[in-house]
């Protein structure tokens, strides 16, 4: 962990700058939040943009790969099937380790994402503000009693995402579905002003999907 925070210091020392710069700016800590997310999502925008090409070319490629092995699995079996699918992998220039290059999007915002993680769970920066219906943004929302909303509302920002980038492909949506019940677990209770963070990185990915799909 103290590795992780010594690599990820130069990235958690420019949040808390920026973020401090916007309280100044906006004298709210919920709004300053939001806006240092859009900020960060923004910089990162370029690499995203790349990093779903790559993914949209994977996707094709596997789409492509898996509907010639349907045909083999009719005619083939053993080992037979086993060469004949290899040959298909070469001839496309596929394998199947390609595969994680679909959650490349995300891998990209990672480095920001834990750092926001390590900002706001090492500080008291969050301590007894409000935000909206917020009480404390140093703590879950509980804004229907013991259920907190903004996870499930990130959750669902980040299936709209998912079935736009992959309408036409049912599998990465189940693996975004995935992803997105894995997060779901682990930020539910989490500070909601953490959670308001990954909201806005969501928002900034779900349009840089749209601009994408433009």
């Amino acid at each position: 962990m103290r590795v992780l925070e010594t690599i990820l210091s130069p990235i958690v020392w420019l949040l808390e700058l920026v973020l401090e710069f916007y309280v100044h700016l906006f004298s709210s800590t919920g709004v300053s939040i939001l806006f240092l997310s859009f900020t960060f999502s923004l910089l990162l925008l370029p690499f995203q943009r790349k990093a779903q090409r790559t993914e949209q070319r994977i996707c094709e490629k596997m789409k492509t790969v898996d509907a010639e092995v349907k045909v083999l699995k009719e005619e083939l079996k053993g080992e037979k099937l086993f060469l004949a699918t290899e040959q298909i992998y070469e001839r496309n220039g596929y394998h199947p380790i390609q595969s994680v290059g679909m959650g490349a999007s995300f891998f990209v915002m990672l480095p920001v994402l834990v750092s926001a993680i390590l900002l706001f769970a090492g500080s008291e920066i969050l301590t007894g503000i409000s935000f909206l219906f917020i009480d404390d943004l140093s703590k879950p929302d509980g804004l229907l009693g013991a259920i907190n909303v903004l996870p499930l509302l990130m959750s669902a920002i980040t299936l709209i995402d998912a079935k736009m980038r992959f309408k036409d492909d049912k599998k990465s949506q189940i693996r975004f579905l995935f992803i997105s019940t894995v997060l779901l677990i682990i930020v539910y209770n989490l500070a909601s002003g953490l959670v308001l963070y990954w909201i806005g990185s969501n928002i900034m990915s779900l349009m840089a999907s749209r601009l994408q799909s433009g």
